[in-house]
């Protein structure tokens, strides 16, 4: 500590505030995988939601027209195990189409690090670890023969929205 006019100054370790991203694509089949890379400087929660199913908001302030399709996450730890999945996990806006609520939500506390979580469609599940792939890789459009059919047997479109919230950084890194 130092005293300088009789006030006491204290330094102080600063570490990167937590930040939401938000991050929208389109698939052009069914069995595609988009990968997200994400950094933690310290243990917290952290939020992954999908919006486009139902539509919403997202972190950013964009408007998501629902319709996008059916959203399943995967999150991996740093050396690719499997940490949790979630499939219609969190139902922040119901389908405007047909009342349906089939977005992806997961919430985790996690240590410090670096983790990847992955988005898939509903039915194109991991096989295990992020190098074990995922069920549907190389199915093309699994769920109907034009791609991106619901449960409901409805055909929405290969449009994605993810918000990544409380993360010191998140980015877009590619498809499995």
């Amino acid at each position: 500590m130092r005293y300088f006019q009789g006030i006491c100054a204290i330094s102080l370790a600063l570490t990167a505030q937590a930040a939401n991203f938000s991050f929208q694509g389109q698939f052009g089949a069914d069995d595609q995988v988009q990968l997200f890379q994400l950094t933690l400087n310290s243990t917290t929660t952290i939020t992954m939601v999908s919006l486009a199913y139902g539509g919403g908001t997202n972190s950013g302030g964009t408007l998501i027209p629902p319709g996008g399709f059916d959203t399943f996450f995967t999150l991996f730890a740093a050396d690719g195990s499997q940490i949790n999945t979630n499939d219609d996990g969190g139902c922040g806006n119901v389908n405007s189409g047909n009342g349906g609520c089939l977005d992806a939500w997961l919430s985790e506390d996690l240590a410090a690090g670096s983790y990847t979580l992955a988005l898939t469609e509903s039915g194109n599940d991991p096989m295990g670890s992020l190098g074990d792939g995922f069920t549907e890789q190389g199915q093309g459009n699994f769920t109907c023969p034009q791609g991106f059919c619901d449960v409901f047997g409805d055909r929405q479109n290969g449009f994605w929205a993810v918000d990544i919230l409380n993360v010191a950084a998140a980015s877009q890194t590619g498809t499995a």
